[in-house]
């Protein structure tokens, strides 16, 4: 349980102050809108995340019409009307594009929550709605109960120095019977970046000053821009026969309809981030046994990543099984 002590509001908004905890005594503070609820260490592989993310959703903080089937298709088979009147936690936030949409969807309360500088862009991007709260906390050490109805994880774990363990982490804040969504870089499918990509990534564009990483970003996402407008959307649409000529077609022609800026943070994105790794369908069903989950169900989507589901048990026996 935690003390509240506001010191500055604006309207109904706390925007400064301080929670402190009654059982241990220690405080957090409230900043620019967002409680700072952040254990005391963390690994150097977390903090050099966190700045890469916090540097990208800061710089790419936009919001496009396009992420609501998006983000419904990265949570398939659950649907729009799910989310209604639901307790909600966003696992890993980023910029708060999935907590405005969970929202929006009607859910009753939306928690986003994000390690890294994002919880600003976050905050911003969701302050209208009275329904969504961002908090500053690791993914590892959620600082909330067991209350969720649902949780998901969009394009986070992969990014986790133990992906597996952030997903259990997010499991054991859901209730009895509550539902657990995760989306991930597949190892399936995705033989060009592991090998040709990722080393690049590794050893040199997550190194380099962000700015400089962003440039870079910036030179390949012309090109490909205009290959995906004049070469996969025509193709796709109206020569489907050719399209298996198409490297990567799936997925490419998947965002062949997105803005040049979108298309530019995905690129930033995979070349910024200090750690990746990509999830074979083994060991993702793996986690979801682990974590007791029921009524799981796991999808191939866009024949590079995969998407999963499933069901809380109650949680006394998840506590037990840990």
């Amino acid at each position: 349980s935690l003390n509240l002590q506001a010191t500055a509001l604006e309207a109904s908004e706390i925007m400064e102050g301080r929670l402190t905890c009654e059982g241990c005594g220690k405080a957090y503070p409230i900043v620019r809108g967002i409680p700072r609820l952040l254990p005391d260490t963390f690994s150097d592989e977390q903090r050099a995340t966190a700045e890469a993310f916090g540097y990208e959703w800061t710089h790419f903080s936009h919001i496009d019409d396009t992420y609501e089937n998006e983000f419904l298709d990265w949570v398939h088979p659950v649907k729009k009307d799910y989310f209604a009147g639901k307790l909600i936690l966003d696992g890993g936030c980023g910029k708060g594009r999935h907590t405005a949409l969970s929202a929006a969807f009607g859910a009753s309360d939306v928690v986003g929550i994000d390690i890294s500088d994002a919880v600003e862009a976050a905050f911003a991007n969701t302050r209208h709605l009275p329904n969504a709260h961002i908090v500053q906390a690791d993914i590892y050490h959620v600082p909330l109960r067991p209350v969720f109805d649902y949780a998901y994880s969009i394009g986070v774990l992969h990014h986790l120095p133990d992906p597996k363990g952030g997903f259990l982490s997010l499991v054991r804040c859901l209730k009895t019977k509550g539902r657990m969504s995760a989306w991930v870089y597949g190892a399936e499918g995705n033989w060009w970046i592991t090998h040709l990509v990722s080393p690049v990534r590794t050893v040199v564009t997550s190194r380099l000053p962000p700015a400089i990483t962003k440039a870079i970003s910036f030179a390949i996402a012309v090109p490909m821009q205009a290959t995906l407008k004049l070469i996969y959307r025509p193709v796709n649409r109206w020569l489907p026969g050719l399209k298996r000529l198409l490297f990567y077609n799936d997925y490419l022609y998947s965002i062949s309809g997105f803005s040049f800026r979108e298309n530019y943070s995905t690129v930033f994105d995979h070349l910024v981030a200090p750690t990746a790794f990509y999830i074979s369908r083994e060991e993702f069903s793996q986690w979801m046994a682990e974590a007791a989950l029921s009524d799981v169900n796991i999808t191939w989507r866009n024949r590079n990543s995969w998407r999963g589901t499933g069901i809380a048990p109650a949680w006394e026996s998840a506590t037990a099984k840990q």
